[in-house]
């Protein structure tokens, strides 16, 4: 469940423990240890091709790629729901702000990032209206892969008699994704500035009055 080797005091206490329910005891431990989220959110990164950068000759880093990779963790560790996990990472800017108690982010906002990984070209002359045709195609790869169970490549280019996603459902899902535009968002929960923005304030007002 980890995919650590047990330590050998946990070992050693699992082997002496007698009583029936011993093994579920057990599992609810490994559980409800971080190393759980860490372990399972490696699995998840590889079905939406993590990386944290966007590959081809020049690498570039993927901004705030590291917030993705922590809220998987986090969503493991606290068991969200998949529909709600799902939900978050397609049109979290849609949904009503999921706060985490310990970090005080708003992991709606965190999750779509998953929409802003894959293969990205430095001055694609591909781009359209800078909405790149790879990263499209890389974005309905992934949603086809993780969340369909299938490819989606072939409908690219034609309609095949065996496969249930024909082209127009192809070029449907990738307008979609060519109408959104990439922007930075504040993941911070909406009450936890209002200290300093007040504090701010202040101090404007202040130099409004020297100057």
């Amino acid at each position: 469940l980890t995919g650590l080797p047990p330590q050998v005091a946990l070992q050693q206490q699992f082997l002496s423990d007698v009583s029936a329910d011993a093994v579920e005891r057990m599992v609810d431990h490994l559980l409800s240890v971080p190393q759980f989220g860490e372990r399972w959110a490696r699995h998840w990164m590889d079905v939406v091709h993590y990386s944290d950068t966007h590959g081809y000759e020049w690498d570039v880093p993927v901004k705030n790629a590291w917030r993705y990779r922590d809220y998987l963790i986090r969503s493991f560790n606290q068991d969200v729901p998949y529909q709600r996990f799902v939900l978050e990472q397609i049109a979290g800017d849609l949904l009503e702000p999921r706060v985490d108690a310990e970090t005080g982010l708003n992991e709606s906002l965190t999750a779509p990032l998953m929409l802003r990984l894959g293969e990205r070209r430095h001055g694609d002359n591909s781009a359209a209206e800078g909405i790149s045709q790879e990263a499209v195609s890389s974005m309905v790869d992934t949603l086809g892969k993780a969340l369909l169970a299938t490819t989606l490549a072939c409908a690219q280019c034609h309609d095949h008699k065996l496969d249930a996603v024909e082209q127009r459902d192809y070029y449907s899902l990738a307008g979609m994704l060519m109408s959104t535009r990439f922007s930075s968002r504040t993941v911070d929960a909406v009450d936890s500035n209002v200290a300093v923005l007040e504090s701010l304030r202040q101090i404007r007002g202040q130099l409004r009055a020297v100057l």
